[in-house]
């Protein structure tokens, strides 16, 4: 399982983008004065503030060398965390360090090979862990096996890993003391993106969680999600003719966002979707062939109908196919830009 993204909730907004781009030196991707974005590795993290004092465990994994690094640059900033024996450099299956960050989160530091393999060279690899305190450890594994697969064996009534070398929910009971400090565990806001067998989402009954698990794709291209983007001069128009002519669901949209208008379209939902964008300059756009086509495979003939019949409502007739193929069973239709849809009466491919 594969920690993809984590959305967390921050008080000190300010002191936090300080803290997690000067001092553990993650690049910062986006910024508002609502929240930014930073990246530990391969994983995203969101940080939005908010005005309660949220509280978490977050374990980040490094090299030998990055390690050795940090710890001298977080001893320097006094935040680290001695256990019980007054050590603050420990060993657990590898160097090990705890730390706290301006909003006091316990965090790890965790030193381990990159995907099994040793690398060399200053940087983090991911976070690795996660933590997750619920009422009821044994109801919390019942829900995961769900969505995901457990390879943890390590297990009790008021802690668990779940998960797998690649990445763990840590699951406390709520009240629990974080390791190694006195403070009990409680739940606060957390959005998680992972990787799993197949594609599948979890909102937690009690607790204020949402997991995301999203298949990779087979083969040299680990990718999760699919989009098509294309730019337009008159995006409502394509609006009205994907939206309500064709029927598709819009899953996304911004507006001025550094001067760009845009809308996301499902085929049918987020995996795979199309995005229309519009700038606040005039583009010069290349006239399509009359082979660039979206070929939609509808099933159902009366449903095909019925697209047909709203499009031409609208204005939006057939035309006749450059492939005589696609005359077979489908229809051919023009959007305003001059691009081509095929809804073939067809199961498909």
């Amino acid at each position: 399982m594969k920690i993809y993204q984590l959305n967390l909730k921050c008080h000190d907004l300010d002191s936090m983008k300080v803290f997690y781009t000067k001092v553990l030196e993650m690049e910062l991707m986006a910024e508002t004065e609502h929240y930014f974005t930073i990246m530990a590795g391969t994983t995203k993290i969101l940080f939005e503030k908010d005005e309660t004092s949220p509280f978490y465990h977050v374990c980040f994994r490094t090299n030998a060398d990055y390690y050795e690094h940090m710890y001298q640059k977080l001893g320097q900033e006094s935040v680290l965390i001695s256990n019980e024996k007054g050590e603050y450099s420990m060993f657990w299956k590898g160097k090990q360090a705890y730390f706290v960050d301006p909003d006091g989160n316990i965090l790890e530091m965790l030193e381990r090979p990159f995907n099994g393999e040793e690398e060399e060279g200053l940087g983090w690899h991911d976070v690795g862990e996660i933590g997750l305190p619920v009422p009821n450890i044994a109801d919390m594994e019942r829900e995961l096996n769900k969505i995901l697969r457990n390879e943890q064996i390590d297990s009790s009534e008021t802690f668990a890993f779940y998960g797998d070398t690649q990445g763990v929910f840590v699951l406390v009971k709520e009240g629990r003391y974080w390791y190694p400090t006195e403070r009990p565990a409680v739940s606060s806001p957390i959005k998680i993106f992972a990787s799993g067998d197949k594609d599948a989402t979890f909102k937690h009954i009690e607790c204020p969680y949402e997991i995301i698990v999203r298949k990779e794709w087979k083969g040299s291209v680990p990718a999760v999600q699919f989009r098509i983007a294309r730019p337009t001069n008159q995006l409502e128009k394509l609006i009205d003719f994907y939206e309500k002519g064709l029927g598709l669901e819009r899953i996304g949209e911004f507006w001025q966002h550094e001067g760009y208008d845009g809308i996301m379209l499902g085929l049918p939902d987020n995996q795979y979707h199309i995005e229309f964008t519009q700038s606040e300059e005039i583009m010069e756009l290349p006239h399509p062939t009359k082979e660039h086509l979206f070929v939609f495979y509808v099933a159902n003939r009366f449903e095909r109908e019925k697209i047909v019949n709203r499009l031409a409502c609208m204005g939006y007739r057939e035309v006749e196919p450059e492939n005589p193929y696609w005359g077979r069973g489908g229809v051919t239709i023009e959007d305003p830009d001059g691009w081509r849809i095929v809804l073939m009466n067809t199961a498909g491919i």
